[in-house]
């Protein structure tokens, strides 16, 4: 425990990748993540509604159908990536909180360690290449 008495805030941001899923597999694994000196907390950023958006550069509508859809399919993949992230740690006998925030996820997930005053933030890389990046 640290000094003071205080806990280690570790956050580990999912997301529906193999980088993710590695990325917290590695943090249960390497790091020791005990109840009594750590606070872990998995953090899922699922995207913004889709209502109006820009595609390409054109500002594109979708029909009512559409848009209940894709908001289905976010609540489920966000539902199936909180699902095996409790049961890697459930595993690994370690504790958990989980949050769901919506935004741009390079934005919330600052914001969120800012705000949580993480110690510790894990997250796995996009594999985007040195262009994207």
């Amino acid at each position: 425990m640290e000094a003071g008495g205080a806990r280690r805030q570790i956050m580990v941001a999912l997301e529906p990748s193999e980088e993710s899923t590695y990325a917290l597999e590695w943090a249960l694994e390497y790091l020791v993540i005990s109840p009594d000196s750590d606070h872990l907390i998995l953090l899922y950023v699922a995207p913004e509604s889709l209502h109006n958006t820009m595609i390409t550069g054109k500002e594109v509508s979708f029909s009512s159908h559409v848009l209940s859809v894709l908001e289905k399919n976010k609540k489920q993949t966000a539902h199936r990536v909180i699902e095996l992230a409790k049961t890697m740690c459930e595993k690994y006998n370690v504790t958990y909180e989980t949050k769901v925030m919506v935004g741009e996820a390079k934005f919330v997930i600052c914001d969120a360690a800012k705000k949580l005053n993480v110690d510790l933030l894990v997250v796995g890389g996009h594999d985007f290449g040195a262009i994207k990046r």
